[in-house]
């Protein structure tokens, strides 16, 4: 069952999300993939039509994302945008006399992330301003590797890079139990994340297992897996059979060739030696 799932959530991208959470003046929470399209929300309670009036897009940080005045934006010669946005956003100029200010940000990064207002300086009788939180997520696949082999076992290696945001990484076996592991390793590059675990496996466990990352913010997991012959788990029985003599960490070219590993979906089968 635990195999199963894992690969049909590795099957499906992360997909665009929007959560409401609030209403009239609060604040709505998109959530969308790297280097996807995503529609910042924002209307006029009235439907009134915004044609000749002006409406104002900036991000927490107070950069100019979108402004549109009474027909000159920034994609028609108006300046002032911030560059960070330049060539990324455009409005819906036929939803304009419905009262639809909503703008739509392309290729995100993970730096698009965070709090957006949408304002009506000139809205009469009262000025409405609306509020956007974007999370932009990265979520790689993690990656897996036998780092040793010893008495005691066989060391796997996890590594997930570049994922935004912070996911939770485990080692789980064939049936889903979490797997003691070490403390994980842990640097960070703006907002993103390198995490390497490390768990080490005995005869007592099973022969396949999973590495699994979950962000829960985007809602999104992702796992790969990797095989271990009950004969590389069994090396305290003769040391003299240890293929790393306990203190090698196997080339890629090794693994790839002694293992069975699912990755992206594929199987690689190859008989061990």
């Amino acid at each position: 069952m635990f195999l199963s799932e894992l690969l049909s959530l590795s099957l499906f991208p992360l997909m665009v999300s929007a959560v409401t959470a609030g209403h009239e003046n609060g604040t709505v929470m998109v959530v969308v993939s790297e280097g996807s399209y995503i529609i910042l929300p924002c209307s006029l309670s009235s439907q009134e039509s915004l044609v000749r009036t002006r409406f104002d897009w900036r991000k927490s940080d107070d950069r100019e994302v979108f402004v549109y005045d009474a027909g000159l934006h920034y994609n028609n010669g108006l300046r002032g945008q911030d560059e960070h946005f330049r060539g990324r956003v455009s409005h819906f100029s036929d939803q304009l006399k419905f009262g639809n200010a909503s703008i739509i940000l392309r290729n995100t990064t993970v730096a698009d992330s965070g709090g957006y207002t949408c304002d009506f300086p000139f809205h009469q009788p009262d000025r409405e301003t609306f509020n956007v939180t974007l999370v932009v997520g990265a979520a790689p696949k993690p990656f897996v590797g036998i780092l040793n082999i010893s008495e005691v076992g066989v060391q796997l290696k996890c590594e997930v890079r570049g994922a935004s945001p912070k996911p939770k990484v485990e080692w789980r076996d064939s049936d889903g139990n979490i797997l003691p592991a070490e403390e994980p390793q842990v640097s960070r590059t703006g907002e993103r994340y390198d995490i390497t675990l490390l768990t080490t496996v005995t005869r007592t466990n099973s022969s396949l297992f999973h590495c699994v990352a979950t962000q829960e913010e985007l809602s999104h997991r992702a796992a790969d897996e990797i095989f271990v012959p009950d004969s590389w788990r069994n090396q305290s029985d003769d040391p003299s059979k240890d293929p790393c003599n306990g203190d090698t960490e196997l080339p890629h070219q090794t693994l790839r060739r002694n293992l069975l590993i699912l990755s992206s979906g594929q199987q690689i089968h190859a008989s061990v030696k």
